[in-house]
């Protein structure tokens, strides 16, 4: 027994001095990892470089294991402006490396992995890292905010910074890592039979997963919803290239299956690649879409061009489109829901597609099928196939209370049979164009029954593992629920004051929404309350603008919230109990703008003929106006201008501003183009070198000045080389970091 004893005390001294050997690293900037480690925890502030290339740290090595223990690497203090964070944080290189149990935030790039298999990465939080600021208000979509994720052969994708970015990885595992209120969450590029399941890529700006050139990948369990941007109910509906799940560029063979992917852009947005366009060959082929909900996408809940797959068993409820399938061929659509959308499914010039056991309920249009009269064969890929819309088989749905069943057009070669129609306003709508159409034993008595085992024979095998993805019972869900703020997607876990409407006397109604708790006003500018100024969460509250004469709309309420802890819209934890301050604030111009117009050409081209330009000035303009504010729908409808040439041509737009205080200001403007600004003759922005306008974002432009009380003169000269007509102006005084 004395022996055992000994040998009992001796084990558990050896155990215990081999855990204490274990030491845990801190975190120093520029630090490389070449073993497995133990981060000692704690909060660790380390501002990156610039660029990408430098790291604030590397793992190099094979079969490396990095447990962060909750430690959390901080890039950047100015938790304000997101649209500042720069710089990568972990670069990985290296075969068989772990990474778990990480925060980081405030980077542009949480963590890159390049040429590194079967890297895992589990039970990390990269949110609240990059976004870019967004320039569209509610009333108004402002095309600078579009994205365009079209070409990544040079990594182009990173000027949107990620969570995680991996490049030419194979055979990766990603599960139970969350990413919200950043701009891209997972992107994957070249990377090949990955499993990524039960993560959290919602409220984001841009884009949820995203794959390039990457194949043979499993998506499955994941929760992907409010990946949006360019949504405002009731005034646009544009997702400017956001989705929840995008493949671009030649992805094939993907299963994405059980995932939640809601009020995102597109739910599903796929492209094959300017490979395919060009000559016809390749596209996305062979992918699976199964068990999904894409519900609620303010364009197209999956959209499938130019390639051939298959999508069953989904939801999408709630959209412009359900599926927009333009040029899809052999392409199965099998057994989903469609309900409440502007049109089901809408496909251009598709070939051998087959509709089947789909129900659609509620719908504007159900099915659109359709194509050109006279084919582009300037087009490659039109050059190189057979474009027609043709060869489709449409059986055994349901289509029940919706204002068109059928709309088919240039279309030839369809089967049509054995679906029910029940309470529809109009069946069919059969245009020019329609040849050998078969339309026979419909109007069943009784709805089709599903085939379960064909649509079963689609289902993958879940991950026993697998997390519900569907959204909660009670969860806000909606087109109203996608309420976008200058950073993105609002999620409902911090105060909000949301604008709903104003009326014609100058009401303004407001909800005031987040989580349990009280509010009370603080403070309030250019309005004065009308409602109740206290109570609880969620509420509605009417102000009454003071003056609506006044030339600037200058309105600020702040209220204080008192109630349970939350995560602010930053990533910044507020105590239960603690008062918290939150605002609405609007700043607007209502004076009215004096605008000339000049014919440009070779000969005096403002930016090459500068001397000739300024002549141009001196003589009389082609047209005249005075419009209350700088918007080109103003003239545009109206039939006085109708004349004006759609290009090659400078508008000079003219207004005066009384500012109240000497303050500093933020002068931001969106064009297409050219564009000069001045204040009091003071150039301030000077864009004349198109070479430098690349992507969308590059056409907005801003200064930061400050100015004195009194009046002040603001001269646009706007050169318009070509039919992009973009102008948004912004002036408001500037945000305090």
């Amino acid at each position: 027994m004395k022996y055992i004893n000994q040998i009992f005390t001796i084990t558990v001294l050896t155990l215990f001095f081999a855990t204490a050997s274990v030491a845990k690293t801190p975190l120093t900037k520029g630090m490389r990892i070449t073993k497995s480690t133990t981060i000692k925890e704690g909060v660790y502030f380390i501002e990156a470089e610039s660029s990408l290339s430098s790291p604030v740290i590397v793992v190099e090595g094979n079969n490396i294991t990095i447990d962060f223990n909750g430690a959390e690497l901080c890039g950047s203090n100015n938790k304000a402006f997101p649209d500042e964070f720069k710089g990568l944080a972990i670069l990985i290189k290296g075969n068989n490396v772990t990474l778990k149990n990480a925060v980081i935030k405030g980077y542009k790039v949480a963590v890159m992995a390049q040429n590194s298999d079967a890297l895992k990465l589990s039970n990390n939080d990269f949110s609240y890292n990059f976004r870019q600021h967004l320039k569209s208000t509610r009333e108004r979509e402002d095309y600078s905010d579009w994205q365009s994720y079209h070409n990544n052969e040079k990594d182009e994708w990173l000027r949107f910074g990620a969570g995680i970015y991996l490049s030419n990885c194979n055979r990766a595992t990603i599960f139970n890592n969350t990413i919200s209120n950043g701009q891209c969450g997972l992107m994957m590029s070249s990377c090949n039979d990955a499993i990524i399941y039960n993560n959290n890529f919602s409220f984001n700006t841009g884009i949820g997963i995203g794959f390039y050139r990457s194949s043979k990948n499993k998506v499955m369990h994941n929760k992907v919803d409010w990946n949006v941007r360019g949504m405002s109910d009731g005034f646009y509906y544009r997702g400017q290239d956001s989705a929840g799940i995008l493949i671009f560029q030649q992805c094939n063979n993907n299963v994405f299956a059980y995932n939640s992917v809601t009020h995102s852009g597109d739910g599903f947005f796929m492209w094959p690649g300017k490979t395919t366009l060009d000559n016809g060959t390749g596209g996305c082929n062979d992918n699976l879409l199964y068990g999904n909900d894409f519900s609620f996408a303010p364009t197209n809940g999956v959209e499938i061009t130019f390639s051939r797959n298959n999508v069953v068993n989904n939801i999408m409820h709630g959209c412009w489109h359900g599926i927009w399938g333009g040029y899809s061929y052999e392409t199965n659509i099998i057994g989903n829901d469609f309900a409440d959308n502007m049109e089901g499914i809408a496909i251009e010039h598709g070939q051998n597609n087959r509709i089947s056991q789909n129900r659609f309920q509620r719908e504007g249009l159900a099915i659109n099928l359709w194509a050109s009269e006279k084919i582009d064969t300037t087009l490659g890929y039109n050059k190189n196939r057979d474009v027609h819309s043709m060869d489709y088989q449409i059986t055994k749905n349901s289509f029940e209370h919706s204002k068109n069943v059928f709309s088919i057009r240039n279309t030839k070669r369809l089967n049509i049979a054995d679906n029910y129609f029940l309470g529809n306003a109009k069946l069919m709508n059969a245009d020019v164009g329609v040849e050998k159409m078969n339309f026979f034993n419909n109007d069943l008595i009784a709805s089709p029954v599903q085939d379960a085992a064909t649509i079963l024979s689609y289902a993958p095998k879940p991950i026993a593992e697998g997390m519900n993805t569907m959204l909660p019972k009670g969860f806000p869900k909606g087109r109203k629920a996608m309420m976008m703020t200058e950073w993105g997607p609002y999620n409902f876990s911090y105060p909000m004051i949301w604008w709903t409407k104003t009326d014609s006397d100058g009401k303004i109604y407001f909800d005031v929404m987040g989580p349990k708790g009280n509010w009370k006003l603080k403070k309030a500018k250019g309005v004065k309350i009308i409602s109740e100024n206290k109570g609880s969460i969620p509420a509605q509250m009417i102000v009454q603008k003071e003056d609506s004469s006044e030339a600037i709309t200058d309105i600020l309420i702040d209220l204080e919230y008192t109630g349970e802890k939350f995560i602010s819209e930053f990533g910044e934890m507020h105590s239960e109990g603690k008062p918290v301050v939150f605002s609405y604030k609007k700043f607007e111009l209502h004076t009215p703008w004096e605008l000339k117009w000049y014919k440009i050409n070779d000969t005096n081209d403002p930016i090459k003929q500068p001397e000739a330009y300024q002549k141009l000035l001196q003589q009389k303009p082609i047209k005249t106006g005075v419009f209350k504010e700088l918007q080109t729908d103003l003239w545009k409808n109206d039939k006085t201008y109708k004349d004006l040439s759609t290009e090659n041509y400078v508008e000079i737009a003219t207004t005066k501003v009384s500012t109240p205080n000497e303050e500093n200001y933020t002068l931001g403007i969106s064009v297409a183009y050219a564009v000069k600004v001045y204040v009091d003759d003071k150039m301030v922005i000077n864009i004349d070198d198109l070479s430098q306008l690349v992507y969308d974002a590059d056409y907005y432009h801003e200064a930061k000045i400050r100015l004195t009380k009194g009046t002040h003169t603001i001269r646009i000269e706007r050169m318009q080389y070509g039919n992009y007509d973009l102008l948004n102006f912004y002036f408001a005084p500037t945000q305090k970091k």
